[in-house]
């Protein structure tokens, strides 16, 4: 099963470009039912919070780069 990715920033500040592109190549490396698992999990931390606060750009990017190399490996 695939971990959380771990970025040293503070939160709320979107993750680099390079942070992205290595994400991204994490993800490119995972087997179909692991990388759905990261994407399920990454869904659920982009849910509003009881209080109607919005996710952090961290997490919205996180996701984007799951669902984009999900596609990706379905086709």
């Amino acid at each position: 099963m695939a971990n959380r990715p771990e970025f040293s920033r503070s939160p709320g500040v979107p993750l680099s470009a390079a942070d992205l592109a290595e994400l991204r190549q994490r993800y490119a490396m995972l087997s179909l039912p692991s990388l759905q698992q990261v994407y399920t999990d990454a869904w659920e931390r982009c849910k509003l919070e009881r209080n109607g606060r919005p996710p952090r750009a961290e997490q919205i990017q996180v996701l984007v780069a799951a669902w984009k190399i999900l596609r990706k490996a379905e086709k």
